[in-house]
């Protein structure tokens, strides 16, 4: 089994102690990331070659979500590991964004909500869970 290690991109967005979370649709198919279907996360995804993390960051939000997403900043950095891959999470966060809230890859997520950071569902992302600790952890 080949050892694999990635750069991806985790996007808090941010509306007063809202964020945002997609549904990891349960029949997704493993496409290369850390693989966990059925739980919520925040929008990202793997960056591509001959691009910057904000670039990743933009395309990847108007991908998932069709928002459009303006100074995104890098908020911390975190490893990310399973049996067969490493991911170095780049954990962006912005409050600036436009457009229509819409569920653009219902194969990958097939709903997107706003949850108050006070009352978040069980089933988090593993990456998203550590990034959401960690602002929450830092901002009480």
């Amino acid at each position: 089994m080949e050892k694999i290690i990635k750069v991806g991109i985790g996007v808090m967005i941010k509306n007063n102690n809202k964020i945002l979370l997609g549904h990891r649709s349960a029949n997704r198919v493993d496409t290369g990331g850390i693989y966990e279907p059925d739980t919520w996360s925040l929008p990202g995804g793997k960056q591509e070659y001959e691009e910057n993390i904000v670039e990743t960051a933009i395309r990847e939000v108007k991908e998932e979500t069709n928002l459009t997403i303006v100074n995104p900043e890098v908020y911390s950095v975190s490893d990310d590991f399973q049996p067969d891959r490493h991911f170095v999470t780049i954990e962006m966060i912005t409050e600036q964004y436009s457009g229509e809230l819409k569920v653009m890859e219902p194969d990958k997520e097939d709903d997107w909500k706003w949850f108050d950071l006070d009352d978040l569902p069980n089933n988090i992302y593993s990456p998203s869970r550590v990034f959401i600790e960690k602002y929450k952890k830092r901002t009480k």
